[in-house]
């Protein structure tokens, strides 16, 4: 039989067997240690994992979808610059601020791309924000966004199985994106966003 490199030690041996792993007795025993070992932590890893959540509480889940639909829009608006100011694209900014109105903070037609100095040193640079999405997207679009949206919806009350549900569903679109490496011309990035908002199911 072909030599073969031990599983345990990772020294040059010639098998005895043709399913013969290691090279030895010892590396045998210590090899069955290592194994149950990393069983026993995977399996802690889970139960660990599992009691966080249930420990989480409706904000925590909005945290984590907010991560998600955030990475989404940065996905969507690859290749583009800023929303408010054409700079470099670092985050993902609301145009109505999550202070503002906690039901739309997850809706795509609210989150564009942005640069830190304008989402986070100029409350998201609305005036730039505003002539972006009117000189991107037109003025139909940015008349949505300014004033529809709210208008649309006022008051969602999201529970944790909703948002349980759109994060398993935001990760699944967030996969599909990356895998597809796309730069996105402006009426398909529009018709994406409205897309999947109706699949991440919650407006």
């Amino acid at each position: 039989m072909k030599p073969k490199k031990c599983k345990q030690c990772q020294k040059i041996y010639e098998p005895t067997k043709p399913l013969q792993q290691v090279c030895s007795y010892e590396c045998a025993i210590a090899k069955a240690k290592a194994d149950k070992e990393k069983k026993e932590q995977k399996e802690w890893n889970k139960r660990k994992k599992e009691a966080k959540e249930k420990l989480k509480t409706l904000t925590d889940w909005k945290k984590d979808l907010e991560r998600e639909i955030n990475a989404i829009v940065k996905l969507i608006d690859k290749g583009m610059t800023c929303i408010s100011c054409g700079g470099k694209i670092e985050q993902a900014g609301h145009y109505h601020s999550v202070g503002s109105n906690d039901s739309i903070r997850f809706h795509l037609d609210n989150i564009h791309s942005s640069c830190i100095h304008c989402n986070m040193h100029l409350s998201g640079n609305i005036i730039g924000y505003d002539l972006g999405l009117i000189e991107i997207y037109g003025k139909e679009y940015w008349n949505y966004v300014k004033f529809d949206l709210v208008k649309l919806f006022p008051l969602c009350k999201f529970t944790v199985e909703d948002l349980q549900f759109a994060i398993q569903e935001a990760r699944l679109i967030k996969r599909e994106l990356i895998k597809a490496d796309m730069i996105y011309p402006a009426k398909v990035r529009l018709r994406l966003r409205t897309e999947l908002n109706k699949r991440i199911g919650l407006y």
